[in-house]
């Protein structure tokens, strides 16, 4: 691209004047009026909001509004550059007279700013140099101005550079994710703020717990908890203000020259009380205001603790600047230190753990921006379509599982974009509701924002801690734009102060235990830790207005998913209750399943609930509660489906967002995403339209796995399964392997030095992590997933420790005696871990007495007889013919045929491993990572298969072709296995893709398949 007449002229230009600029003869703000406005606006961005939109929509914001008056404090940046609303980078300018190549402190303040603002680049100019950071590196004051510098361009290079530079910066480039796409090509170095910022919160958690309980006593695990996380939240929320301008800079910093520094800050705290009126600093008892905390200011805390703290929030410890960085990102910060709690052990030592929850469910998922704004859009923003202000007033908006808020600070800043653009379309009728800042830059005034936020945002959560962040999130967005000036001036004038108390819309408790939990149980039973664990909320209580009024408007969130499996340790009580009380909580259901039948049940007749939750429950057997709900009410109205892409940080959890409505719907929108980059999915997400939807008819589903695909590949579906029976008519068996509970014990490893009928073979424990001699007839040759593969013979590497027999046709597990005395080498082995064991088997009520047999052994006679065998997770039909009895484990399932079948092995081989029974499970199975399917017994059975009728000449023929073509299958993966050289192997794989075309062809023909029809299956991946 060739560079604009506007750069070459703004380069000639500033050459003609080049030394008298570096002498000082131009200011910074003369420099950013001639040269570096009209730069970015060559660009594309309407840099002087030409177009006089509203803040919301701005492509730049300058930031002079927001520089703060203290010599101490450095200014904010001076340009932020937006699209959508969504901040891209940071611009700081500077004069020529400023080497900027060579200035160590402005390249530490753009990528201060950057790395704050969690942005992957900004910019550091003077028009005479344009320097690029990565702003992934995490800053140091002592940094060389070389250091994350990724691009340099001297102004005498802009022409010939203005393609690479237009690439990456303009606004048509960053609109199509120029920056994100640098973010993933580019090799991530360093640790980002919300990281740094976790680490150094949980260090200051730490030392705060341990110095609170050795100083005071007396103070018990909950008060410990409340007391560490309120000391961190409101001295965050104090330095946040402080960067803001909102508090005096450095106020924290100058009480280190105290001693008794906690008393010192204790007043600082009760000044805030008085300017603030939040709960976070609520010490006084007030009308209207109960339990003021009259706990945490009376403890002792040491001044060496509270120094650590203090001097890590100031340069030059600090690489923060706490005046950019999102709410939001201290909400990714926050829920992920949510997930921790302080215990006091026996030894009165504090100790950090997770969270029983958080550890069943494998980590703390935080949601990613993108996923949030599309809900917020597609509930609050469908709620207020074709709406007035005046008639919203009674909308309110509810998260019952709110987490850290990230949801709720989101919808409230939606409201706050949606009415300041309504009150500017009518200024004379709002003239009270906002002012202006400048030139087309207005605000809404303080006690609106609060009012807003107290109309319209609900939330709840079961912890406590939860709830406070929630608070502290909402009130730092509450402040945002504002300064110490306009808070005193409300202190003043209207006897207001700054922030709202938020006690009456962010409740702590439980949201799908109601009170009625306790009807059939005697309190007096109960321990204080099993109350606080329950934790009951009574909805029609906290929230009495809003139920009687018919209910939540919009209901939005990420609950948590948490199969049953994980809930029995700690709340085996609670899981009888949800099965009383949920239509949705059948078999090993999952919470999450849980939480969309209570929104329902909170929700108005025209409002609207979305969540982000796992899609598993559309094809799941726990889902089929859920599935009966939805369908039955007519409530589902969208499903977007991530198919195999991971939304979450290494996290394997596939979800999508459903958005649910009590308006009676009869067709249920569905899209499914391909493969893509995470840049890609969430710029798809924002743009998919209705138009992209398939569109599948309520009427068409029930509480039996759903097949959400295409129209057409919905005809083609059921064009297979007319007339035909399924695996599951024809089979008496597909089944899962033995489960043995503890598989490093079991399952021991075959060292090949048992080909000789010796009674005692020698094994290796992976446990015991060394050899050991045991009875050969006590074992059992099994079969793992990663020994399965497409037409092989199979071999074994382990060995299982069976201890079961036979009585009559039933599986039965040798008595404790006889296992004792009869293998005496497997009974010692075992022993060693008794006591594991027996602890396992009781935790899920597997009978102890039998301790040493395994968790589910399964059927002997299903093991020891032919039988067709498939990896539970794979990449294509991947099965194999057993001959030789193996057993087999829980990532291996087996397929039996009934002794009525007349067909051969080898034809329900070749049909199996075809590419229509590969097509079949993608479009009605679940998607894994990598495009991996499930081949689960609910997911196998429902595959319509060809019967051969015998009697009729064509069918036979077909059936022996079938047979001829996998014999001859097996012998060339065979030969394959025999093959030294490259080219022999070469030759047998092409022979190998030739009958494997074949034996696809011959299922297609036995279908009836279309030409077209053909294309659609073999257009699916497997391998």
């Amino acid at each position: 691209m060739k560079a604009p007449d506007t750069i070459i002229k703004l380069v000639e230009h500033f050459h003609s004047s080049i030394e008298l600029y570096r002498a000082g003869g131009i200011n910074e703000t003369q420099t950013r009026i001639e040269f570096i406005n009209p730069f970015f606006a060559a660009l594309g961005w309407d840099i002087n909001n030409e177009r006089q939109i509203s803040d919301i929509y701005k492509d730049v914001v300058h930031e002079d509004s927001l520089k703060i008056s203290d010599a101490n404090k450095a200014k904010a940046p001076d340009y932020s550059f937006w699209v959508g609303g969504v901040r891209k980078f940071f611009v700081e300018a500077k004069k020529p007279a400023v080497n900027v190549g060579n200035n160590m402190s402005a390249a530490f303040q753009v990528r201060r700013y950057g790395w704050s603002a969690k942005l992957p680049l900004s910019i550091l100019t003077d028009f005479e140099e344009f320097a690029v950071y990565d702003c992934r590196i995490m800053p140091n004051k002592n940094d060389s101005p070389l250091i994350a510098r990724i691009k340099h361009f001297h102004y005498t290079k802009y022409v010939e550079k203005w393609q690479e530079i237009y690439d990456l910066f303009s606004k048509e480039a960053v609109l199509n994710g120029s920056l994100e796409r640098f973010a993933e090509t580019k090799v991530k170095a360093g640790i980002t703020v919300d990281q740094k910022f976790l680490q150094e919160i949980e260090i200051w958690r730490e030392n705060l717990a341990a110095n609170i309980v050795w100083r005071n006593p007396q103070i018990q695990q909950r008060e410990l908890n409340f007391a560490v996380q309120m000391t961190i939240n409101r001295i965050v929320f104090l330095r946040i203000c402080e960067d803001r301008g909102i508090e005096p800079y450095q106020q924290l910093y100058n009480l280190l020259k105290f001693e008794n520094f906690y008393q010192e800050l204790g007043r600082l705290f009760i000044n805030a009380d008085y300017r603030y009126n939040s709960g976070l600093f609520h010490f006084q008892g007030e009308k209207g205001r109960e339990n003021p905390d009259d706990f945490t200011l009376n403890l002792t805390i040491d001044d060496a603790i509270l120094t650590l703290i203090i001097r890590k929030l100031y340069p030059p410890e600090s690489p923060y600047e706490f005046s950019v960085i999102p709410v939001e990102i201290l909400g990714q910060v926050y829920e992920q230190f949510l997930g921790k709690v302080i215990q006091i052990s026996a030894s009165r030592q504090a100790v950090i753990e997770d969270k029983p929850e958080v550890r069943k469910a494998g980590g703390v998922y935080y949601t990613p921006s993108y996923i949030v704004d599309y809900i917020i859009k597609q509930t609050i923003g469908k709620v207020l379509e074709n709406k007035k202000p005046d008639k919203i007033q009674d909308i309110t908006i509810l998260d019952p599982a709110c987490g850290s808020g990230s949801f709720l600070i989101v919808a409230y800043q939606f409201l706050l974009d949606w009415y300041l653009e309504q009150y500017l379309q009518n200024p004379k009728k709002y003239k009270n509701k906002f002012y202006q800042i400048s030139d087309h830059q207005w605000r809404l005034t303080a006690s609106e924002r609060k009012q807003i936020l107290l109309t319209h945002i609900y939330g709840v959560d079961i912890d406590q801690q939860a709830v406070e962040t929630t608070k502290l999130s909402l009130l730092l967005k509450v402040l945002e734009g504002e300064s110490g000036e306009t808070i005193t001036r409300q202190l003043q004038l209207f006897k207001e102060r700054a922030l709202p108390d938020l006690d009456r819309n962010i409740l702590c408790g439980n949201s799908l235990i109601n009170s009625d939990y306790y009807q059939n149980i005697q309190m007096n039973l109960l321990d204080e830790e099993e109350i606080y664990r329950v934790n009951i909320f009574d909805w029609n209580d906290a929230f009495s207005i809003i139920i009687k009024r018919g209910g939540f408007d919009i209901i939005i969130g990420n609950p948590p998913y948490l199969r049953i499996q994980g809930l029995q340790e700690y709340y085996n009580q609670q899981i009888q209750y949800f099965r009383d009380t949920y239509k949705s909580a059948v078999k090993r259901f999952d919470l999450y399943c849980l939480f969309i039948e209570k929104g329902l049940q909170l929700l108005s007749e025209n409002g609207y609930l979305s969540y982000i939750c796992p899609h598993k429950f559309t094809h799941a057997d726990f889902g089929s509660g859920l599935r009966n709900l939805l369908v039955s009410q007519k409530s589902i109205r969208k499903l977007v489906s991530f198919n195999n892409n991971l939304i979450f940080d290494q996290v394997s959890i596939y979800t999508g967002i459903i958005v649910v409505t009590k308006l009676k719907n009869t067709i249920l929108k569905y899209y499914e995403f391909p493969n893509l980059k995470s840049s890609e999915l969430s710029m798809q997400l924002l743009e998919i339209e209705d138009s992209n939807f398939s569109q599948v008819s309520l009427s068409t589903l029930n509480d039996k796995p759903w097949v959400l695909s295409s129209n057409v590949n919905n005809q083609l579906l059921n064009k297979i399964k007319a007339g035909k029976t399924t695996i599951g008519d024809k089979f008496v068996s597909v089944a899962q392997g033995i489960v043995t509970g503890i598989d490093d014990i079991y399952l021991l490893k075959r060292l090949n030095n048992d080909l000789d009928n010796s009674e005692i073979i020698e094994v290796f424990s992976q446990r015991a992590n060394r050899n050991i001699l045991i009875e050969r007839q006590i074992l059992k040759p099994i079969l793992k997933g990663e020994d399965v593969c497409c037409y092989i013979e199979p071999s074994y590497k382990y060995y299982c420790i069976y201890p079961y027999k036979l009585k009559g046709s039933k599986t039965v597990i040798v008595e404790e005696n006889d296992f004792r005395i009869y293998f005496p080498l497997a009974y010692q082995y075992l022993s060693q871990y008794r006591e594991e064991i027996t602890r396992l088997r009781i935790k899920y009520k597997t009978n102890p007495k039998y301790w040493y047999s395994c968790h589910r052994g399964r059927s002997i006679t299903d093991f020891e007889c032919q039988k067709i065998i498939s990896a539970e997770i794979s990449l294509g039909c991947n099965m194999m013919l057993d001959k030789h009895k193996l057993y087999h484990n829980t990532t291996v399932y087996s397929l039996i045929p009934s002794q009525q079948c007349r067909e051969s092995y080898l034809y329900w081989l070749g049909l199996f491993n075809s590419k229509l029974m590969w097509w079949f499970l993608v479009n009605t199975g679940n998607v894994l990572r990598g495009g991996y399917f499930r081949f689960k017994t609910n997911y196998i059975k429902p595959f319509p298969i060809y019967t051969i009728n015998f009697d009729d000449l064509r069918d036979t023929k077909k059936h022996n072709y079938m047979i001829k073509l996998v014999e001859q299958m097996l012998y060339l993966h065979q030969q394959l296995n025999q093959a030294n050289t490259p080219p022999a192997k070469r030759m047998i794989q092409q022979q190998i893709q030739a009958t494997d075309r074949q034996i696809n062809q011959l299922v297609y023909e036995l279908y009836e398949l279309t030409d077209a029809e053909i294309t659609m299956i073999e257009s699916i991946q497997s391998t």
